[in-house]
């Protein structure tokens, strides 16, 4: 019998609710997704207020709810996987957070109602979603009228060849990758769900590869088959 497309989906979430509970606490500590430019243009542009509510979608280890929790009343911290999401509420705690509520929950189901949210985060996430499309007609579903949106993920490039390049080495080294889109399936997105894009930006952000192998716990012999496919690829 066929797999169907939505048992797909659901080994790709296995996949990555198995990846993010054995790479949790090395996702905790990763400075690549505690700090950067990105973030802090995240906070800078979210036009906060003490009152509002706020969603952190997929958060990780909660660097992104750990950011935006002084400007709000109350963050709702979420994530797939409910190993990483503890591991975010311990970090959030040390770091002295009291306005969270954690959550386990699909970024392609959320367990809210609609018009829930004054603003909804989701940060280096979106690209292990099997279903984009879905995740984002979610968020437009529990956002208030009038509400923000703020999105950073990996892009992939329009070019098909260099889109295909860059897919297959985030798969390569992360088995639980999904697919980095390119501007305009975010565009199409965005469009279908009846969201309009007023702002973006995009960073340049680097990798060492050391680190970034260890982090998904590639095994060595992969690692070097990849950094020779990556090096040995024509620019």
């Amino acid at each position: 019998m066929p797999d169907t497309p939505q048992h797909n989906h659901d080994e790709q979430k296995s996949q990555v609710q198995d990846y993010f509970s054995r790479t949790a606490e090395s996702y905790v500590s990763s400075f690549s997704h505690k700090s950067g430019d990105d973030l802090q243009r995240l906070v800078e542009l979210g036009e906060w207020d003490k009152g509002q509510q706020a969603l952190d979608i997929a958060t990780g280890g909660g660097h992104t709810a750990l950011a935006i929790a002084p400007y709000v009343a109350q963050v709702t911290v979420s994530d797939l996987t409910p190993r990483m999401l503890e591991k975010a509420r311990e970090y959030l705690t040390v770091q002295g957070v009291t306005n969270a509520h954690y959550v386990v929950a699909d970024a392609e189901h959320l367990p809210f109602a609609a018009e829930t949210f004054d603003r909804v985060t989701c940060r280096i996430a979106a690209h292990h979603f099997p279903n984009v499309a879905r995740a984002v007609n979610e968020v437009a579903r529990v956002l208030k009228v009038g509400g923000i949106y703020l999105l950073i993920d990996c892009m992939a490039p329009s070019d098909p060849e260099l889109d295909s390049f860059d897919n297959t080495v985030e798969k390569w080294r992360d088995s639980s990758h999904g697919r980095s889109c390119t501007p305009e399936e975010w565009q199409a997105f965005f469009t279908q769900a009846g969201l309009q894009v007023e702002h973006q930006e995009f960073f340049r952000k680097t990798h060492h590869y050391d680190d970034w192998t260890l982090r998904s716990q590639l095994p060595g012999s992969e690692k070097v088959e990849l950094e020779r496919f990556i090096l040995e690829s024509s620019p």
